[in-house]
C-alpha cells in the first residue's frame, strides 16, 4: 500500500531562539522539527540545559551554512556562586570542593575579570559536548571515564562586572566560539581566592544576532507555518548581517554555477572580486536570490588555478514552500 506523504514545511532560512532553561539544544531543535517537518533543522552553537538565551536555528537550505551562522562572538551574562565546586562547573553537578566564600571588594573583582582578557589555551572539560571518536565527552563522563581533549585556542574581547554580593558575583564575557565559560568562572573563583560553579548562564549574543530579537521556544511552536516563514531570516540576508559580502551574476551564468562551473580569475576580476584568503562570499542572481556561498582559498592551496572553493551551491527555489507535499523517504532526511 502506497505510504500517504507528509507535509513538509520547505522554507528556508535561519530563527533566533531564545532558550529557556532545561531542555536541551537537541530537545529544542526536535521540538520544532516535530511541530513544522523541516527537511532539515539543525542549531549553531550548543547551549548547555541550565543555561538560557540565543540559539540559532536553521531550516532546510540554510542548515548548509551552520559554520558561518556559529562563527560570531558570544556574549554571555552568568552568575558565579563561591564557596562549591561541581563536577560539572555549575549548579546540576556533584560538589567536588569546598571553601569559604571570598570577601570581594569590586576593585578585586574587576582586577580578576581584567585577567581573563585576551588570548590562551582551553580544554575542553569532560562534561561538555565536544566530541571523542563520535561521542561526547559527557557520555564518558556520566561512565567514569577519563578523557582529555588537546587544548583550543580562544580570546574573551570583554570582561565586565555587573554585581557583587556576599558569595555571588555576577559578569558579562564576549568571547570567541567555542569558550567554556563554566571554565572561565571555575578560574575566576580560584584567583580571587576560593572555588565556585555557575549558578546560571545566558547566552545574550551570537554576533550577530542578538537576544533582542529571539523568540521564546513556546511562541514559536505556537505559531502557524506561514506565521513562521514570515519569522525565518532568509540565508542571504543573515549572511549579509554577518558581513559576507555580495557580488550579481546575470541569470546565464548563475544557472552554470548551480550546475557546478567553477569561474576563471579573469571571470572574477570582471565581477570586481577581490581575493580575500579565507574569507567567504556569496553570489546572487540579478533577482537576488542567493546562487552560492563561495570562499576563497589561501595561496599555493586551489587546485588547477581555482582561487576559491564553493562552501554551498543552492539550487533555484521559489519561497512560499508551506505545505507541499513530501515522500515518506524525504521526510527521513535530517
Amino acid at each position: 500500500m502506497k505510504r500517504r506523504g507528509k507535509t513538509l514545511f520547505a522554507d528556508d532560512g535561519l530563527l533566533v531562539i531564545d532558550k529557556p532553561v532545561g531542555p536541551t539544544s537537541h530537545d529544542v531543535v526536535a521540538a520544532l522539527r516535530r511541530r513544522f517537518k523541516p527537511a532539515k533543522l539543525g542549531h549553531a552553537g550548543t547551549l548547555d540545559p541550565f543555561a538560557s538565551g540565543v540559539l540559532l536555528l536553521a531550516f532546510n537550505q540554510a542548515t548548509r551554512l551552520v559554520e558561518i551562522w556559529g562563527a560570531g562572538e558570544k556574549v554571555y551574562r552568568g552568575l558565579l556562586a563561591f564557596g562549591r565546586a561541581t563536577d560539572t562547573g555549575d549548579h546540576t553537578g556533584q560538589t567536588v570542593a569546598e571553601a569559604p566564600a571570598p570577601d570581594v571588594s569590586r576593585e578585586a573583582a574587576e582586577e580578576a575579570l581584567r585577567k581573563l582578557l585576551g588570548e590562551r589555551m582551553q580544554s575542553p572539560p569532560a562534561y561538555s559536548a565536544a566530541k571523542h571518536q563520535g561521542r561526547p565527552l559527557y557520555s564518558y563522563a556520566r561512565a567514569g571515564q577519563e578523557v582529555s581533549k588537546p587544548p583550543r585556542p580562544i580570546k574573551v574581547s570583554a570582561a565586565l562586572l555587573h554585581d557583587l554580593r556576599p558569595g555571588f558575583l555576577e559578569f558579562e564575557l564576549t568571547c570567541s566560539r567555542g569558550t567554556y565559560v563554566r571554565s572561565l568562572a571555575e578560574d575566576l573563583a580560584r584567583d580571587l581566592g576560593s572555588v565556585g560553579h555557575l549558578a546560571s548562564l545566558r547566552r545574550l549574543a551570537s554576533r550577530p544576532f542578538e537576544a533582542s530579537e529571539a523568540l521564546g521556544l513556546e511562541q514559536a511552536l505556537d505559531l502557524q507555518p506561514a506565521e513562521l516563514s514570515e519569522r525565518l531570516l532568509e540565508a542571504s540576508q543573515a549572511l549579509a548581517r554577518c558581513g559576507v559580502p555580495a557580488v550579481q551574476v546575470d541569470e546565464d551564468l548563475a544557472w552554470q554555477l548551480r550546475q557546478g562551473r567553477i569561474m576563471g580569475q579573469r571571470e572574477l576580476d570582471k565581477l570586481g572580486l577581490e581575493p580575500q584568503p579565507g574569507r567567504a562570499f556569496r553570489i546572487l542572481e540579478a533577482a537576488g536570490g542567493l546562487v552560492a556561498v563561495l570562499r576563497w582559498l589561501e595561496p599555493g592551496v586551489g587546485k588547477s588555478g581555482r582561487s576559491y572553493e564553493n562552501i554551498r551551491v543552492f539550487p533555484e527555489r521559489p519561497r512560499g514552500g508551506v505545505g507541499q507535499q513530501a515522500s515518506a523517504s524525504a521526510m527521513g532526511a535530517e
